[in-house]
Formats: C-alpha cells, sequence, structure tokens
C-alpha cells in the first residue's frame, strides 16, 4: 500500500507542496500526493445514515476516490500552510469528512503520520490545531512533525506591501511599525524564502523520509 501525502495548500507547488512531495519521493516508497485545493468537495454533510454501517463516506464529490486509499495507506504525510495561525479550509473540510471512519471501529487509529505546517511566523495553534485532530479524535501515531516560518508575508505580493500598516499586516509587523524600513523593503526574489535552503529543514525532512522508508 502507499504512502499518502495530504496538502491543504492552495499555492500548487509551494513550499507545503514541494516539502510534502520531497519526503514521499526521499522514502523510496510506492506514493500518491494530493492537493486539496485542486479537488472539489464538500466538508462533512452529517449524514451518518450513509457511513454509519459502511464506515465510508457516502458523499460523492472528487475526494470520494481517495478516501479507501488513505484508510488503507500504510502512512500519511499531511501538511498545511497556517491561515490566521490555522491549517487551511481545505484542510479543515478534510478532516470532517474523515469522520466517516470513527463509527464501531477507528479506521485510522494507529496510523503513522508526519504532520507538515508552514507559516510566516511561529504560531502554536494551528500545531496544536493539527496534533489534537490527529491525537484526540483520530488516534494516529504523530512519527513527528515539521513547522517551517517562512517569512513569505502575503504583503509581498499584494501591491501595498512598501506602505501599507494595518495592524494585521505581516511585514509592518515583522519590521517593527518602522515606515523607513517599510519604504525602503526591497521586494525581490531572494525575499521569497524556500525550504530547501534551511539545513535545519531539509535534515528533518531527510529524517522522516528514512523513517517512512522503513515502515
Amino acid at each position: 500500500m502507499a504512502i499518502i501525502g495530504i496538502s491543504g495548500s492552495p499555492i500548487i507547488d509551494g513550499n507545503t507542496d514541494r516539502m510534502t512531495k520531497a519526503i514521499l519521493e526521499k522514502s523510496g516508497r510506492e506514493t500518491e500526493f494530493i492537493n486539496l485545493s485542486k479537488l472539489k468537495f464538500f466538508p462533512c454533510r452529517g449524514c451518518a445514515h450513509n457511513c454509519a454501517t459502511t464506515a465510508m463516506c457516502g458523499v460523492k464529490d472528487e475526494l470520494h476516490p481517495y478516501l479507501k486509499d488513505i484508510r488503507d495507506a500504510e502512512a500519511l504525510v499531511i501538511s498545511s500552510p497556517r491561515h490566521h495561525g490555522d491549517m487551511t479550509a481545505w484542510m479543515y473540510s478534510f478532516f470532517s469528512r474523515l469522520w466517516c471512519f470513527l463509527h464501531e471501529n477507528n479506521s485510522l487509529k494507529n496510523k503513522p503520520v508526519i504532520l507538515i505546517s508552514v507559516g510566516v511566523k511561529d504560531i502554536a495553534k494551528g500545531r496544536e490545531t493539527f496534533r489534537a485532530s490527529m491525537i484526540k479524535e483520530h488516534k494516529f501515531d504523530v512519527l513527528g512533525e515539521i513547522n517551517y516560518n517562512s517569512l513569505n508575508f502575503p504583503c509581498l505580493t499584494c501591491g501595498a506591501g512598501d506602505y501599507c500598516k494595518s495592524p494585521h499586516a505581516g511585514l509592518w509587523n515583522y519590521l517593527n511599525n518602522d515606515e523607513e524600513a517599510l519604504r525602503n523593503f526591497e521586494f525581490t526574489p531572494e525575499q521569497f524564502r524556500k525550504w530547501e535552503d534551511d539545513e535545519d529543514i531539509v535534515n528533518s525532512v531527510n529524517k522522516y523520509a528514512e523513517m517512512l522508508s522503513k515502515i
């Protein structure tokens, strides 16, 4: 059975996707990669009469064909950017659909999982939401997690990054509300950090890939 990577990122082939794919590829195992933002799927509709006896979701959308593979996978790599300090809406909806596996027998119990979160700063809430979903409810066996603080603020691409002083503007806060620093900030390609350039993250990717290779 394959090791499956599931990304909740709307940025195709961004840091979240690339890190997930790297772990899969380096594991040397049969793998499958799913980017949830490319699928048209619904959150859980609460129609327990469709899944209580079958332990399989009855909502036939673009996520449905993957659910059996996820249930039967040897391990999962689950990744999400941190939006507003939390996992993305795609990942929330995905977790809700796993409810079908929680009836008489928890089909996902003790399944090995690697967690990945990517964001502009180190916010514990997103990581803890991940962990709560994995351990408290689904009772996955979390082998480890990677938390990459990319500092790739949305301000770098929004068009107002060099003058916006909104209290929610990441770059303005990162520069300690310094107007001169904001005006002089250079919006260059080098500002967009990649996990591949972070030695600690690279080492973590290699470590967890090797771990999955032995499952």
